[in-house]
């Protein structure tokens, strides 16, 4: 090959080379831009459900406190009902706190973790009643089926409580008519297995995969109405995951979910 075929094939391949790395350059431009964009997109829709679950209750809240202060509810059963309702929503406000806090603690990479050993049982049935007495739901029913010989675990008792009232809020949230839960707790093998089932409205498959990314609202959460912060899943998973456990989901469009915690039995927990 003479000097100038050598020239013209040299150049070639460098401006092929320069085309494929532009090509390749702006693919990934346009993939950072879109991924951006879709991270902005989720913000957005964040604060607009945050602002929207917060609002509800924070109404309900002045609305009756300026009812019973202008004295005029008479009638003391309503008075009662009225105090009842107020407790309720202000309890939804402080899971609402404690779900954005700890959220923003874990996006800071400055979440804790305090273990000591609990016992399951007993603490899976005190959590599920005071769920009962504590929400307003009309028609729940949950029915629990714990065995009575879990092991003990070291567990972060108000985290773990925190992953099992989002599971059951969610139950509640996306079932239709009178809400029916499950909750079962068994040993298996080296483990311990806690699965909180609803006969909803369930997932579709092609969403499984997006539930516990942070700020997914799936498409039944649009159109239940039941938009919340998009934090809960996401908190449930990294929470487990800080056990040493994992979070599994099966679900059904138009039958239901099932949401699965395992938890290793002999981990050591601390400070984390």
């Amino acid at each position: 090959m003479d000097g100038l075929g050598y020239l013209k094939n040299f150049y070639f391949w460098t401006i092929l080379t320069i085309l494929v790395l532009l090509i390749f350059g702006s693919v990934l431009v346009v993939r950072a831009i879109a991924h951006e964009m879709e991270i902005l997109r989720l913000k957005s829709d964040f604060v607009s459900s945050v602002s929207h679950e917060f609002k509800t209750p924070i109404m309900a809240i002045q609305t009756l406190s300026e009812r019973l202060q202008l004295g005029s509810v008479k009638s003391l059963d309503k008075r009662k009902e009225y105090y009842s309702i107020i407790s309720k929503n202000a309890d939804r406000l402080s899971s609402l706190v404690k779900n954005t806090l700890d959220f923003s603690k874990i996006e800071e990479g400055k979440s804790e973790y305090f273990f000591q050993e609990m016992d399951v049982a007993q603490l899976l049935v005190y959590e599920i009643e005071q769920f009962k007495k504590d929400k307003i739901y009309a028609g729940i029913r949950i029915d629990s089926r714990i065995s009575r010989n879990l092991p003990c675990l070291n567990l972060d008792r108000r985290a773990f409580s925190l992953v099992l009232n989002n599971l059951l809020e969610n139950a509640v949230k996306f079932s239709t008519g009178s809400a029916e839960i499950y909750v079962n707790a068994r040993k298996e093998a080296e483990s311990i297995r806690v699965d909180v089932e609803d006969k909803g409205v369930g997932i579709g498959p092609n969403e499984l995969g997006k539930i516990f990314d942070k700020f997914y609202q799936g498409k039944n959460a649009l159109r239940q109405d039941a938009k919340g912060t998009g934090l809960g899943l996401a908190l449930v998973k990294h929470t487990v995951e800080a056990h040493g456990g994992k979070v599994l989901v099966k679900s059904k469009v138009d039958q239901g979910s099932m949401f699965t915690i395992i938890l290793p039995i002999g981990k050591q927990g601390g400070k984390v």
